[in-house]
């Protein structure tokens, strides 16, 4: 990797300090795969923080700059984690916003982590429930404070990654991933997002691709008796791929390994998604 931060398309090691990403997490992300320079599945990483900048009244800077800024950091073609950062911008005291806003981007190189190739999941619950918030739902913004003090209390336990439910029961993720199950009968299905959680791009490209395979996954409001019929649980997000959940709140789910398996089978096809660019590569 080249430089590691670049702020508005130059290389930086300082954020002002009145940024109000900083002061209030008044801002988005994203987190990418980079696999020989080039990000996984771009398309779906836009098309979300389109999305997710539109949801919070933030100006979403061009993709060809946010592209310009992963090639100089990623110069060598070389592997690794990119995150992309849009703040509002730099702001006085108080939560009303400035107006006008001045957006500012924030793209940082990280190195593939442990957990980029992950052994299967034994998930157990979280003591730490996710708000409940249908005006942010959905998005990835900057404040992620119920996922700091789950990730905490995972390095406590010493497990790779725990299952969370909002405040009223439901099933939504885990501390990073999102969550498919499958049924006796095959069928797939995914939590509900529309009061917590966040809609990952590798969510929704392996949605899609299911359904272009000819299993359609249904979104559902699930508490952890409607599962009495599961055979199989995968984890996803970006940077993973699908991981198999081996055992979910103790109980074995027999199908996992090889439902995984056809997950990542499935991601890697052109139609889950591609860079973006004239160099193609699939995840």
């Amino acid at each position: 990797m080249a430089e590691h931060i670049r702020i508005d398309g130059r290389h930086a090691a300082e954020l002002p300090a009145d940024d109000r990403g900083l002061a209030y997490g008044d801002g988005v992300f994203r987190t990418l795969r980079i696999e020989s320079g080039q990000p996984i599945g771009w398309d779906e990483h836009w098309r979300r923080l389109q999305h997710d900048c539109a949801a919070l009244d933030i100006a979403t800077p061009g993709e060809a700059e946010i592209r310009a800024d992963i090639r100089a950091l990623f110069a060598t073609r070389s592997d690794g984690v990119c995150k992309v950062m849009v703040t509002r911008g730099s702001g006085g005291r108080g939560y009303m916003p400035p107006v006008p806003a001045a957006p500012r981007r924030i793209v940082v190189a990280h190195a593939l982590p442990a957990h980029a190739n992950a052994e299967p999941l034994a998930l157990a619950r979280s003591s730490i429930e996710l708000a409940v918030q249908p005006r942010l739902a959905g998005i990835k913004h900057l404040n992620r404070l119920e996922q700091v003090l789950a990730r905490s209390e995972c390095d406590a336990r010493g497990v790779a990654d725990t299952w969370m439910a909002d405040s009223q029961g439901f099933i939504i993720a885990t501390t990073m991933r999102n969550l498919f199950f499958v049924d006796a009968n095959g069928c797939w299905l995914t939590p509900r997002l529309t009061r917590a959680g966040i809609i990952g791009a590798t969510r929704q490209r392996l949605w899609r691709a299911l359904a272009q395979a000819g299993r359609p996954v249904r979104e559902n409001d699930i508490r952890l008796s409607a599962l009495i019929d599961c055979r199989a649980a995968i984890a996803c997000n970006s940077v993973g791929g699908a991981v198999a959940v081996s055992h979910f709140e103790g109980r074995a789910l027999p199908d996992s390994h090889a439902q995984a398996q056809y997950a990542q089978q499935l991601l890697r096809q052109p139609s889950a998604g591609n860079t973006g660019s004239d160099d193609r590569k699939y995840r």
